[in-house]
């Protein structure tokens, strides 16, 4: 009954139960620059965290307190009864159910569902259910609980505060307009833990996060964006300074997550929030201004010579014309950086973070993307384009070409480049790449004396291989996947877009200085490209995983039978790690197959000379391979190719 009346006082009243007040708290409305002013006010309730008790017994804040179990009898509509056979409410299943289903890889997404800032937790799993998107459902509820078993994990790993006080975590995000929320919801959720205190840079990159936490100035970090999906999309990434969270340690922090939301749930009441207010935390820190100069620094070791001592000049871009597409995302501080360095950047585009994302959600990957920063860099003359995701891990580049037009510099092109730059810089190293790269990016990176080992596609394991292959085989200087994210040896093995354009921008100022007339694509004028590289997708006609599952089974047997025959010239490559990736020939055609890391998908990677090659060679067989497949599996997208 104590826990009802906390809802009908004032905030202030509330601070008896949560930990001791303290003028270092504070929810901070709209923080830093133009997007975010601070404004500390005075404490609110820090948490209202439930604990367990010695005995046993529910504890709020100390407190201990009777269970208030919610009437799940709004939930009929939804369930056919009142309790599965394990006796567990309805609403208490749907939450916990929730809260698994976030888990995506090594990170944490979902679309974005709110509720109610106060009030009884059945609003939440009526929130939950009342969407009909099947997709993960993020709450704020469940972000509140991630931030609780983040630093839990974080406590329990040994993090005792790097300088002898609390465990700091550190919390920045991109402009979506659900992010402060997300954020004030975690922070809550982190300082619900004895000895973790919170901080808040908000608007940042992913890159920023981790270079925060390899400070030492914090322990942890998390990066609230979910990247490229659309704008009703969030996510959560996690970091130390060893790296990010991988998938077992997401599991981990789900498990502790769905025990303290059953907490919650006993007691029946929404963890309170400050709501679209602001965002709760300890401290302000603007860190972006540190993480700039590090890239300053970055670049101008680039430039310069990473070993040399002499003064240089504090403008060493100057002469270059730049074209930064950053897309309304966290990435138009670049800008900045690059400015400062003496580049033109009077062209680019769309570098002021905004929630809405008028041109479209930041993808290098992106066509109409791609389309309007080469059409800027031509109208402009610039000497070359950069195109940043939402958060700034993932990068594309646009260069000029020796006929004077431009030309993507995206996928194998952006490999080869970064293979060129690591020959240079560590010959004879390994560059680690997804599954999905071309057999003629494997003979280029051959012919520059590198290694070229493809593994298992995200970019998590990308990374994860390259530090395992460096620290026991062989020195993998570079972990790349064709989606943009590029991990440098050099750089902690962080995936970030702005340093991966640094190398680059590095390479073309060397260039220029030696010979005004350079062209940085004649580096890789070498590299053999298919005209034909296409992906489709085939979906699982009842949107199951483990329909996908066993057709893929099928198909894999029956793609095997096929390459056995004598009639054709399929032949499996024996060193792929994901999927099954077929060669159709002498002139480096292929086709793979593999199941997406999160959907009910198969994706079909094909690589020919022509349209007409790849349909007699590769998608009329796979069609009647499919055949007995085609009441599980939409093959739509197939037929029409």
């Amino acid at each position: 009954m104590k826990l009802t009346i906390f809802y009908l006082l004032p905030c202030a009243a509330w601070t008896f139960v949560s930990k001791a007040p303290s003028s270092r708290n504070a929810a901070v409305p709209h923080p830093r620059n133009n997007y975010e002013n601070p404004a500390p006010s005075t404490r609110i309730l820090s948490a209202l965290g439930p604990s367990i008790g010695s005995d046993g017994d529910l504890m709020a804040g100390g407190k201990t307190t009777t269970s208030s179990p919610i009437d799940d009898a709004y939930l009929t509509g939804f369930f056919v009864s009142d309790c599965d056979n394990t006796n567990m409410p309805p609403t208490l299943k749907k939450i916990l159910q929730s809260i698994d289903d976030l888990a995506s890889g090594s990170d944490v997404r979902g679309r974005f569902i709110d509720h109610p800032r106060l009030g009884n937790l059945r609003e939440v799993t009526k929130a939950i259910v009342q969407d009909n998107s099947n997709l993960p459902a993020l709450t704020p509820f469940a972000t509140h609980c991630l931030g609780y078993a983040f630093a839990t994990m974080l406590k329990k790993q040994g993090f005792t505060g790097r300088r002898g006080e609390d465990v700091v975590v550190c919390i920045g995000r991109d402009p979506r307009s659900h992010g402060s929320r997300l954020a004030d919801v975690f922070g809550r959720g982190a300082e619900a833990v004895d000895g973790v205190r919170v901080v808040y840079t908000g608007i940042a990159t992913t890159p920023s996060l981790f270079s925060f936490c390899r400070s030492s100035r914090c322990d942890g970090g998390v990066m609230v964006t979910a990247s490229h999906l659309p704008a009703d999309r969030n996510g959560l990434k996690f970091f130390t300074a060893d790296g990010g969270f991988e998938k077992k340690q997401i599991a981990e922090m789900i498990d502790i997550a769905k025990q303290y939301a059953q907490r919650w749930h006993d007691m029946g009441m929404i963890p309170p929030s400050s709501g679209s207010d602001g965002v709760f935390c300890s401290e302000w820190v603007d860190w972006m201004p540190y993480y700039e100069d590090e890239l300053k620094a970055s670049l101008m070791k680039e430039v310069f010579g990473r070993g040399s001592q002499e003064e240089h000049s504090e403008k060493p871009l100057e002469g270059l014309k730049i074209v930064l597409n950053s897309g309304n995302g966290s990435g138009g501080f670049f800008r900045k950086v690059l400015s400062d360095l003496g580049a033109d950047m009077s062209a680019s585009l769309h570098t002021e973070p905004l929630a809405s994302f008028p041109a479209g959600i930041p993808n290098p990957e992106n066509d109409e993307m791609m389309k309007e920063t080469i059409e800027a860099c031509r109208s402009s003359e610039a000497d070359m384009g950069i195109l940043l995701d939402t958060d700034a891990d993932r990068c594309g580049m646009v260069l000029k070409s020796r006929n004077h037009g431009y030309e993507p510099l995206i996928k194998n092109r952006l490999i080869a480049m970064m293979g060129v730059i690591m020959a240079r810089q560590s010959p004879g190293c390994a560059i680690v790449t997804d599954s999905v790269t071309s057999t003629g990016l494997s003979a280029f990176l051959n012919d520059l004396g590198l290694i070229h080992i493809r593994h298992v596609r995200g970019y998590a394991n990308v990374i994860r291989k390259a530090r395992s292959f460096a620290e026991t085989i062989v020195n993998a200087e570079t972990a790349i996947e064709t989606s943009g994210h590029c991990a440098l040896k050099e750089n902690d093995y962080l995936d970030d877009g702005t340093y991966t354009a640094i190398k680059v921008i590095g390479l073309m100022a060397r260039a220029k200085a030696t010979n005004a007339d350079s062209y940085v694509l004649d580096l890789i004028s070498s590299l053999q490209e298919l005209p034909l590289v296409s992906e489709l997708r085939l979906t699982a006609v009842d949107g199951k995983l483990d329909t996908l599952a066993r057709v893929f089974d099928v198909v894999e047997q029956n793609i095997e039978l096929y390459c056995a025959k004598e009639d054709n010239n399929w032949l499996i490559d024996s060193d792929n790690q994901e999927g099954i990736r077929v060669s159709t020939g002498d002139d480096g055609g292929y086709f793979m197959i593999r199941k997406s890391l999160h959907d009910p998908v198969l994706s079909l990677q094909i690589e020919s000379t022509s349209r007409e090659d790849a349909v007699g060679v590769v998608v009329n067989p796979l069609l009647s391979i499919f055949e007995d497949n085609r009441s599980d599996v939409d093959l739509s997208s197939l037929r029409a190719f």
